[in-house]
C-alpha cells in the first residue's frame, strides 16, 4: 500500500459508487425519461418558441454545489435557468420549473422552497436519496441515489505508532480510576478493539489539546458526509446533460457559444 493508502481506499470507495450509477440508469428508465421531458417544456432560447418557462435549481450545501454545476450546463444548452437564493433570481411563476437536489428531503431551506412555492402548475423535480421524503413524494418526476452503505476501515498498527507513547501519560493525566486506567493500558494499539463503554467514556474525557489519540482507537471513515450521493448526483446529471443535448440536436461546440469567456480568462 502506497504512502496515500487511505486517499487510495477512499477513491475505491468513490468508484464503487460511481458504478452503481448505471444501475440507476437501467431500473429508472421511466423516470428518468419523465425527468428530461418535463426540462424539455422550458423555454430555450435555440428553440422557436412563446413559452416563458424558466428553470430553477436548488440544493442546500454540497448537493447546493451539484445544483448550481447542473444550472450551469443547462444554461449552457440555452435553458432560462436560475439557482434559488442568488441575487438576480427572479421569481416562480405559474407554469415553471423547480429541480431540487437533496440527498434527505429534509433540510430546511429545501422544504421551505416546496411550501412557499404553492403555485399552480409549477412542475416539482428532484434527485434525492429518499424516496419516502416528502419532497420526494411531491415530486413530478425524480431520480434517486441510493448511496452504498459508509465504509470504515481499521487504521493500520504503523499508523497509530507514533501516538503509542503517549497514550500511558496521558491516561495519567485525566484518569484516576485505576480500572479504567488498566483498560486503557491493556488496549492493543488497534482501531475497533474497544468495545468497553466505560472505557470508551473516558476517551472521550480527553483534554481538546489530545483528544486526537482517541481517534486512533475508531475506525476511519472512507467516504464523508453525503459525499456518495454527491457525487453520483453529479455524475447522473452531467450524463442527462447528454442525453438532452442528443434531444435538442445540439454538440459541444453549440454549448461554447453561452460559455461564459470574461469568467475564464481571469
Amino acid at each position: 500500500m502506497s504512502e496515500l493508502k487511505y486517499m487510495d481506499l477512499s477513491l475505491d470507495e468513490v468508484i464503487k459508487n460511481i458504478s452503481m450509477c448505471k444501475s440507476v440508469i437501467a431500473n429508472q428508465e421511466e423516470a428518468i425519461c419523465k425527468f428530461r421531458d418535463v426540462i424539455l417544456t422550458a423555454s430555450n432560447k435555440r428553440v422557436a418558441s412563446s413559452r416563458k418557462t424558466t428553470i430553477f435549481v436548488a440544493g442546500a450545501g454540497r448537493s447546493g454545489l451539484v445544483a448550481k454545476a447542473f444550472a450551469m450546463r443547462l444554461m449552457h444548452l440555452g435553458f432560462y435557468v436560475f439557482v434559488f437564493n442568488e441575487t438576480i433570481a427572479p421569481p416562480v411563476r405559474d407554469g415553471d420549473i423547480i429541480i431540487i437536489i437533496s440527498k434527505s428531503g429534509k433540510s430546511n431551506s429545501i422544504t421551505q422552497i416546496v411550501e412557499d412555492s404553492k403555485i399552480d402548475n409549477v412542475k416539482f423535480l428532484t434527485v434525492c436519496g429518499n424516496t419516502d421524503s416528502e419532497l420526494s413524494q411531491k415530486a413530478d418526476a425524480r431520480i434517486v441515489i441510493d448511496s452504498l452503505p459508509q465504509i470504515l476501515v481499521n487504521l493500520e498498527d504503523e499508523d497509530i505508532s507514533n501516538f503509542v507513547e503517549f497514550l500511558p501519560k496521558t491516561i495519567m493525566n485525566f484518569e484516576t480510576n485505576e480500572e479504567v486506567k488498566a483498560k486503557l493500558e491493556a488496549l492493543p494499539r488497534k482501531s475497533l478493539d474497544m468495545s468497553d463503554k466505560k472505557v470508551m467514556a473516558s476517551l472521550d474525557e480527553l483534554p481538546s489539546e489530545i483528544s486526537g489519540i482517541a481517534n486512533i482507537y475508531r475506525p476511519l471513515e472512507l467516504l464523508l458526509m453525503g459525499t456518495a450521493f454527491e457525487i453520483s448526483a453529479l455524475i447522473i446529471l452531467d450524463a442527462l446533460i447528454v442525453e438532452l443535448m442528443h434531444k435538442l440536436n445540439l454538440r459541444e461546440k453549440d454549448l461554447k457559444a453561452f460559455h461564459d469567456v470574461l469568467s475564464s480568462a481571469i
